[in-house]
């Protein structure tokens, strides 16, 4: 009965997950791998240089080509709604693998479905990106490798077709390379006590098909960049010299923090916990394999994932074997009772990390969040052929590349590789002195620019020098957007017909910043933004409010914003008192 349950259970988990990660398309990268993939539909060739950006010159490695050909085909097919699908199946059927992968291993239901809760800490990079395949191929690698170890036979050589999807899906193919060597030199080991399950026959297979898999970074476009790549691995991370420059600034090329991630370090602290208690069934595979993806958690933030599907790949046999030593000194009947809390208690910790997600994202939500992408911004240029060339904050430059190429050329995406456009694009979006010439430089007419940044909800500085310099007039604003133009780049009576009050500016960033903490509260700036606007409006209930949320959630103290609330304290009696 307990197992039939433990099944139902899972199979609801794995429900869960399904669920929660098919929402709406929200991930800005998306649409950059869209046009990537028109653009090798409609040519019939492969990229090699920046060609979206106003640096199209720069050598580009389009590691991911596969997945942006699956992604365009996907939205020709069903739309935004069909990139939310492939989204869901590939989280959901990385979960099923990892689970499978545990069966194979000869775990029970409930702690496979007490150690899949770990798969709910992987969820920041549940996006449609190409690391989903990344997700996915690891998971199916881990599963072949273990019933490798168990059962011999040939199906290991499916290693090698898998790797060749693989290594032009995403440059994460590069992590086959250590899963490899942890079986490797995990299985080597044992072999030579005595103690492994693989026969001296199986071991020189998987040799063999180490050689395989190998050789499969030659059967892609680019495999002198996946090459380039596989040497360069030790770089990789924006704390690094020689990283590349879109990792600088990017929250997870960076080292794993326990103030950045405490889960993290707590998961690494139950693993070691769970292997002791469980240490009949250590093996020096499952160390090589679990110690070197927690080193490279500690390494690189995006690596985290990994390590916390090998918890639910990996320790179910450990949680087992602790469970079965602690029930051994219960009598039957007590053993039943403890079986059956033991599974209600693995469903109440899974329900539990899965409401936070639950309650952001719902459940088979699909298509597009509008308010999150320059959606009418586009039309809006289309419409009136607005002068080129484009200034665009980083993020929106995908959208508007998949929107507005060959037309315009964005500024910069997601994916500069030029330290210098970069550059460029950094200083006008901070607001640096030198802006002026930088538009000057490019011929900047027009400025598509979010109102707050999607990290803290800090509207952007550049947005307050164009308001005051009268060459640049406000021309469109919505929910999150804004536009302008130079004021000599149009006609006077287009100008005197669309140009907006300086007013509606600050309507986009109290729109935005609303929208950016009623997604995540503890984008603390947003709370900031909200507050100044509604306070030099004389809203003053809704400013303390996001002044008490502001005060609450900024990570450093701010005496400034402390004198402002004792202040504002005795003007609005409904407030309750944040300190």
């Amino acid at each position: 009965m307990i197992d039939r349950v433990g099944k139902l259970l899972l199979f609801a988990a794995l429900l869960t997950i399904l669920g929660v990660a098919t929402t709406v398309i929200h991930d800005f990268d998306t649409f950059w791998q869209l046009q990537s993939g028109k653009y090798m539909v409609e040519t019939k060739s492969f990229i090699h240089t920046d060609l979206f950006t106003l640096a199209a010159d720069v050598p580009r490695f389009e590691h991911c080509w596969l997945h942006d050909l699956i992604l365009y085909f996907g939205h020709r097919l069903g739309g935004y709604h069909a990139l939310s699908v492939i989204k869901g199946l590939a989280l959901g059927g990385t979960a099923l693998v990892l689970l499978w992968a545990a069966r194979v291993r000869g775990a029970s239901w409930p702690s496979m479905l007490l150690l899949l809760t770990p798969f709910w800490l992987s969820r920041g990079g549940w996006t449609a990106r190409p690391q989903l395949w990344t997700f996915l191929f690891f998971a199916l690698f881990v599963l072949v490798l273990e019933r490798h170890r168990r059962q011999g036979g040939k199906l290991v050589f499916l290693l090698f077709p898998l790797m060749l999807l693989w290594v032009n899906l995403h440059a994460g193919a590069i992590l086959a390379v250590p899963i490899l060597a942890a079986y490797l030199v995990g299985e080597g080991g044992a072999l030579t006590q005595g103690k492994s399950t693989l026969s001296r026959a199986a071991y020189k297979r998987l040799w063999l098909v180490v050689g395989l898999v190998l050789l499969g970074f030659l059967f892609t476009p680019y495999t002198r960049e996946f090459i380039d790549t596989l040497f360069s691995a030790h770089q990789l991370g924006g704390g690094k010299e020689g990283a590349p420059i879109a990792q600088v600034f990017n929250m997870d090329w960076r080292p794993t923090t326990f103030s950045s991630d405490p889960y993290f370090y707590l998961s690494l602290a139950l693993t070691a916990v769970l292997m002791a208690l469980g240490r009949r069934r250590l093996t020096l595979t499952d160390l090589c394999l679990v110690g070197g993806l927690a080193i490279m958690g500690q390494q690189l933030s995006r690596h985290t994932s990994f390590f916390f599907f090998a918890m639910s790949a990996m320790l179910p046999v450990y949680a087992d074997s602790a469970a079965a030593w602690i029930f051994s000194r219960f009598p039957l009947g007590v053993k039943s009772v403890l079986r059956w809390a033991a599974t209600l208690a693995a469903a109440a910790i899974f329900i539990h990390y899965a409401l936070p997600a639950y309650h952001t994202y719902g459940l088979f939500r699909t298509g597009l969040r509008t308010w999150h992408f320059p959606v009418a911004v586009a039309e809006f240029v289309k419409e009136h052929r607005l002068p080129a060339n484009i200034y665009n904050t980083y993020d929106w430059g995908g959208y508007l590349a998949w929107t507005l190429y060959p037309e315009h050329r964005v500024f910069w995406d997601a994916r500069q590789n030029s330290a210098e456009m970069f550059s460029y694009g950094w200083r006008v979006m901070s607001g640096h002195p030198g802006w002026e010439g930088i538009f000057e430089k490019f011929d900047v007419k027009t400025v598509v620019t979010k109102a707050c940044t999607v990290d803290t909800g800090q509207h952007y500085p550049i947005i307050d020098l164009l308001r005051k310099d009268p060459e640049w007039r406000l021309v469109f604003a919505d929910v999150s957007a804004l536009i302008f133009v130079r004021s000599d780049a149009v006609s006077a009576d287009w100008l005197a017909q669309y140009e907006l009050p300086d007013s509606r500016a600050d309507d986009t960033i109290l729109s935005e910043a609303r929208l950016l903490v009623e997604m995540e509260p503890q984008r603390y700036k947003g709370w900031w933004e909200i507050y100044k606007i509604q306070m030099a409006r004389r809203k003053y209930p809704e400013a303390f409010l996001a002044l008490e949320q502001y005060l609450r959630r900024t990570p450093v103290p701010d005496p400034q914003a402390e004198a402002l609330y004792r202040i504002l304290y005795p003007l609005v009696p409904q407030g309750g008192g944040a300190r």
